[in-house]
């Protein structure tokens, strides 16, 4: 059996695998904003597991930040206040296993919702649209190695005038504050215009250097996909250069919720390999 941790700024969602994958358990909880709080909160979570932890074989973390693989360390998070923490060791200590990989959870998210579609595209741009933006480039089911530290949300984009982050406009942040309203109350399709309209401008560039030949999107807002994908679609004919591939496909996500837990799953598999 397998142990996936995702860590959120205000949930941390625990799963338990089969060696097959299928979902037995998960419990959640609160992130304390402390790196020790957060230990403690783990420690009793697993403590509630109906699964028996020996027989946990490898455990995989997804962090929303910057990790050190190699280390196991978490070098900095966008929405907790943790810096050079040895996050790994720590679990290693608390599970009594030797296997605990570290992994970005945009880019956990991203092999889960790539490995569904495996047989059918080969590279696949993958892009969370929730509170910021992440994403990560998954080819032929792997994250791409060379780009598993970008932050595509942070990107400075030229709009209304000045040159800003990416997620600064077309975030479910910005959503919930431009519109008073939260992803899933939106109704008016020029209102869903507009968001697509903003999210385009990111992935208008991500196309011309990746060119991928899926998009998936997921996240609070990604998931609304349906809703937005047309007007992103209109978008990249109208302005991506002959030149550059166009995506074969823009669609919303295979595991709405938990797709970050999944994903652990498939990396600790793809490292038993």
């Amino acid at each position: 059996m397998y142990l996936a941790i995702d860590v959120g700024g205000t949930k941390t969602l625990t799963g338990v695998f089969s060696a097959s994958g299928d979902l037995l358990e998960s419990v959640r909880f609160e992130t304390p904003k402390t790196y020790e709080g957060f230990l403690g909160e783990l420690e009793k979570t697993i403590d509630k597991l109906t699964t028996d932890i020996a027989k946990i074989r490898s455990c995989c973390i997804a962090l929303p930040g910057l990790v050190d693989r190699k280390t196991g360390i978490v070098q900095a998070l966008g929405n907790l206040p943790w810096k050079e923490k040895p996050i790994g060791k720590d679990v290693t200590k608390i599970l009594g296993i030797d296997s605990v990989i570290l992994e970005n959870d945009a880019r956990l998210a991203g092999l889960a919702e790539a490995n569904v579609v495996r047989y059918s595209h080969k590279n696949i741009l993958y892009l969370t649209i929730s509170t910021g933006i992440g994403g990560a480039l998954i080819r032929d089911n792997h994250i791409v190695k060379e780009l598993q530290d970008t932050e595509v949300g942070k990107m400075p984009l030229f709009f209304d005038g000045k040159i800003q982050p990416w997620e600064e406009f077309a975030s479910g942040r910005w959503l919930t504050s431009h519109f008073n309203k939260h992803a899933s109350e939106l109704t008016d399709k020029k209102d869903w215009q507009e968001v697509g309209e903003r999210i385009a401008l990111g992935v208008g560039a991500l196309c011309t250097v990746l060119q991928p030949e899926a998009i998936i999107f997921g996240g609070g807002v990604g998931q609304y996909a349906d809703k937005f994908s047309d007007t992103i679609s209109e978008y990249l004919l109208e302005n991506l250069h002959p030149v550059i591939r166009q995506p074969h496909a823009l669609r919303g996500p295979h595991y709405p919720g938990d797709a970050v837990l999944h994903g652990c799953y498939v990396l600790i598999k793809q490292k038993e390999d």
